[in-house]
């Protein structure tokens, strides 16, 4: 029942999930869910999406110990690990965290575990731990014979942001069984194996930076080379792309990095002149004509005033327990943006069930068929929701269009360099998939 509501609000949260693969995960028998973590517990209620069946998962002991949330964990099945990040005294019970975890495979169900060891909000794959290996090996010498481990990559397009999407890329099986074969039954040599081959496996299917310092320059890439319009048009369309660009500049960054950062010197010379006049890499002051941008201004305008008064509503009603959710998660965040999500959706599930509770006592107390006024709230909220960010671009590209007004030269100039860095790019694009396909075909 815990897991059945986490993953419906999970997916109410995050409606746009787009997932590969999946039949790669075995619906029965021993399989071992090993992912990349940048967003705390909702990556364990994603891989449950994604794996459609019941699973359990490793979790940071001092979780546990928190009143409400440490009982639904608990009754989720979840299994405290104790690193010495924590709690240094600790960490030698972690081996029986492990231990359990093994024998949730020799029983022939579905475990989880998030290899890294701990959360992260850069775009690179920490180093693996060998807690994996070690528990599969253990499982597999006890008689698991056919356990899988399953790399699952998650990417979130803004992992703080409600109502955005989820990519979640199922990888490639590793037979556990074949590599103690492949190393004699040797189990630390099979465990290194395994934990060399689960790690690059899981960079295959996330987005990962071998430099994490050139992470700006992805995120540049990303708003000034958005998918082409012949890309296939699915939720996580955007993720697909972030995903092919981080490929992109690593190949470049190894194999040409005179070239790479050739054309980083440019894109950070292009960011410095758009930010000194006051506008975004991507504003639509620069991707279209100046006509196109006001008629473009014209039309938000006039969405935001059709759509005013269903927003006002919502406002109105859902603006004190919004803040109160805002304000209450904001004390539990760590730094980054980690945790934000997990936080927001634990205070603000039972904040807005009691909100409406009461709501509904008062209006029903007063008159009782103005209660069904209640049906079409949660509407009017998400309609709130996207008038503000709509009215929030729309303030933004006026304020831009208001400050360019009088400087058309410096506009046409970088309208010229966006155009020439994107053919530049685009050449690029072009020379990685020639490369790429030519390696496919030799492999």
């Amino acid at each position: 029942m815990v897991r059945w509501l986490a993953r419906r609000i999970v997916q109410r949260y995050y409606p746009l999930v787009e997932i590969t693969n999946a039949e790669r995960i075995p619906q029965s028998g021993p399989v071992l869910l090993c992912a990349n973590h940048g967003n705390s517990l909702i990556d364990a209620v994603m891989i449950g999406i994604a794996a459609r069946r019941p699973v359990r998962f490793m979790a940071k002991a001092p979780l546990f110990d928190i009143p409400v949330l440490g009982r639904l964990m608990k009754a989720a099945g979840m299994i405290p690990a104790f690193r010495g990040s924590d709690d240094s005294k600790q960490v030698r019970r972690n081996l029986e965290s492990l231990d359990i975890g093994a024998n949730v495979l020799i029983e022939r169900k579905a475990m989880g575990i998030f290899p890294e060891g701990k959360s992260t909000d850069q775009a690179h794959l920490e180093m693996v731990r060998s807690g994996a290996a070690r528990m599969a090996i253990q499982a597999v010498e006890a008689g698991a014979d056919d356990l899988l481990i399953v790399p699952i990559g998650l990417t979130y397009e803004h992992k703080d942001k409600f109502r955005s999407a989820v990519l979640a890329r199922v990888g490639d099986p590793i037979r556990v069984r074949e590599a103690l074969e492949n190393h004699d039954g040797h189990g630390g040599k099979a465990r290194r194996a395994l934990t060399g081959e689960l790690e690059s496996r899981l960079q295959e299917v996330v987005v990962h930076l071998k430099q994490p310092e050139w992470e700006p320059w992805l995120d540049d890439l990303e708003k000034i080379l958005p998918p082409s319009k012949s890309a296939p048009q699915t939720p996580a369309r955007r993720l697909w792309q972030r995903k092919r660009i981080a490929d992109a500049m690593n190949h470049f960054l190894e194999r040409d990095p005179e070239r790479a950062e050739q054309i980083a010197e440019e894109i950070q010379e292009y960011r410095e002149t758009t930010q000194a006049a006051g506008l975004d890499v991507d504003s639509v002051l620069l991707t279209h004509s100046r006509g196109q941008a006001a008629l473009i201004l014209l039309w938000r305008f006039l969405c935001l005033v059709l759509w005013a008064v269903p927003a006002l509503a919502g406002i109105l009603f859902h603006i004190i327990p919004f803040i109160l959710v805002r304000r209450i998660a904001a004390r539990l965040d760590q730094p980054g943006r980690k945790t934000i999500s997990s936080n927001r959706l634990l205070v603000g599930v039972p904040l807005y069930l009691v909100w409406y509770a009461v709501a509904a006592a008062v209006l029903f107390f007063y008159q009782p068929w103005a209660a069904t006024f209640l049906l079409i709230v949660p509407y009017l909220g998400l309609s709130a929701l996207h008038f503000c960010r709509q009215a929030g671009l729309t303030t933004t590209l006026l304020r831009q269009w208001s400050r360019t007004l009088g400087n058309r030269k410096t506009l046409d100039g970088l309208q010229s360099r966006l155009s020439s860095l994107r053919e530049r790019l685009e050449k690029l694009s072009r020379d990685y998939s020639t490369e790429t396909n030519r390696k496919n075909s030799r492999a």
